[in-house]
């Protein structure tokens, strides 16, 4: 089994998940998504939610400023501790925002999406992503996930404009991706999980968009 399953790293932060790692199916298309999207960002980027800024080594050398922001909590490495429903920010005061699987967590999401365009400037980029399907996690802080539909009448709400909406992982890939989740529970299953992430990894293209795991949403703030 050791020639092919490989752990999650201890203590565990988002990571390039390879095929041999219970969250490849989860992990790897985003983080393919955000090695295309963050290196075109510049200026001065806030990271609404930033954890242990897991992403930070993504963005490129036009960043002149980025800042962290987050609540007290385990592992969170944030520069300015706040609430994303108020952020302690000027008007316009960021060229980008980025908020990654953070808004499932917010009891008043478009709430937090107007504070964030608030805080962008005018032609300013946003960029989040958020769960489609996923198990509860960080409860009792867990109250939402997303569709298509949904998150295109939330950016709207927040008065933002739409630039890209990318599903990452479709229905095989979010079954398999939720098998692996059960089979890391125990030895004899964790020796199925490479076989099971390339299998999916191979069936996802042929998948209808009705069972999406996460979006990548990337908007502008009107000029």
């Amino acid at each position: 089994m050791k020639l092919w399953y490989a752990p999650n790293p201890v203590p565990y932060r988002p990571h390039p998940a390879t095929w041999r790692q219970p969250l490849h199916l989860h992990l790897a298309p985003m983080w393919k998504a955000l090695a295309r999207v963050l290196p075109t960002l510049s200026g001065r980027v806030l990271d609404v939610g930033c954890g242990s800024k897991p992403y930070r080594d993504l963005f490129g050398s036009e960043v002149t400023e980025y800042v962290g922001l987050d609540r007290e909590g385990p592992g969170a490495t944030p520069d300015v501790i706040g609430d994303a429903h108020a952020l302690p920010f000027e008007d316009a005061r960021f060229d980008a925002v980025v908020s990654f699987q953070v808004l499932e967590h917010v009891e008043r999401p478009v709430e937090c999406l107007r504070e964030i365009a608030r805080v962008v400037v005018p032609g300013g980029d946003v960029v989040f992503t958020v769960p489609g399907v996923w198990p509860d996690h960080e409860v009792p802080h867990d109250h939402w996930r997303f569709t298509r539909y949904g998150l295109e009448g939330a950016v709207r709400a927040a008065g933002l404009e739409r630039v890209e909406l990318v599903p990452l992982g479709g229905l095989w890939s979010t079954l398999g991706q939720m098998a692996c989740l059960e089979l890391d529970r125990s030895l004899a299953g964790r020796a199925l999980i490479p076989i099971v992430n390339l299998a999916a990894r191979a069936l996802d293209p042929t998948a209808r968009e009705q069972l999406v795991m996460n979006w990548l949403v990337r908007a502008r703030r009107p000029r």
